[in-house]
């Protein structure tokens, strides 16, 4: 009867053991167990791995670095840097081959049918690095969260507003005067250049997933997406900022002839009067 007793007990205790690390075992099964070879480092947020059998691209979840090449976004002042960035990191100094973990969130697919990941890899200190978290800390890109890929959404909010303060990437010109324009001196040679535009603002709206706040002379105009201001609106209400003076510090976009700046978070703006 005792003998049973410990049986039981044991049985009992060793379920219990079982139960409390389940999360964290899966955790590391979905990403430690099984390695992928990366062909090509494409830009800051995308890289190129064999998956299944097939060369497929990887978008790096919940991050968006500036562009290196022209498109729908004009290429970004940091782009390069943030490329560089990565391909340092993934791959090792003395080798030209290097393999990743990738972990995935409810979806595994974007539209454009690239992987949607967290991607991992074992640093020259032999440890394992969440570079998806790396890149925003180290301020070579901004959040980028959706409803559906925000397993990590906290972890990135932490890293952003680290660079902030620390004046990381991005924000190593956050207290550079020289960075400063008004709106009617923007001119196409700000594209893709990070700056503090100043303008008073006309008004402010919304449209579907995007807040916008518009300039009164009509020559730029801030978007915000709202799941970047539940994330990092706290004390600033944008709607507070009708009729103000304000300065907003971002990348400059141009789109349909008006200039744009798409915002992340509260601490890129000012209000000037």
């Amino acid at each position: 009867m005792i003998k049973k007793l410990y049986i039981f007990v044991g049985i009992l205790i060793s379920l219990l053991l079982i139960t409390s690390c389940s999360k964290q075992t899966q955790i590391n099964k979905s990403y430690i167990e099984k390695n992928y070879y990366v062909s090509k480092v494409i830009d800051g947020d995308t890289i190129k791995v064999y998956y299944d059998g097939d060369e497929t691209s990887v978008r790096l979840i919940g991050i968006d670095t500036p562009e290196t090449h022209s498109g729908d976004k004009p290429v970004g002042e940091l782009g390069d840097t943030a490329y560089w960035f990565v391909r340092n990191k993934i791959y090792s100094e003395n080798s030209k081959k290097s393999y990743v973990y990738l972990d995935f969130d409810t979806d595994k697919y974007g539209y454009y049918g690239r992987l949607l990941a967290y991607v991992y890899y074992k640093g020259k200190d032999g440890k394992i690095h969440f570079l998806n978290e790396e890149i925003i800390q180290n301020g070579y890109a901004r959040p980028l969260f959706y409803s559906d890929t925000s397993k990590h959404k906290e972890t990135f909010i932490e890293a952003y507003v680290y660079a902030y303060e620390n004046r990381k990437g991005i924000f190593q010109f956050y207290d550079d005067d020289n960075r400063k324009i008004y709106e009617n001196d923007l001119s196409d040679l700000d594209i893709g250049k990070i700056r503090w535009v100043r303008f008073k603002v006309k008004s402010i709206s919304r449209s579907g997933s995007f807040y916008h706040i518009y300039s009164e002379n009509n020559k730029v105009y801030i978007t915000i997406r709202s799941d970047e201001y539940k994330a990092f609106f706290k004390n600033l209400n944008i709607y507070d900022l009708d009729n103000k003076e304000i300065e907003v510090y971002g990348e400059v976009w141009k789109d349909n002839g008006i200039y744009e700046i798409l915002a992340r978070a509260e601490f890129e703006f000012r209000i000037i009067k």
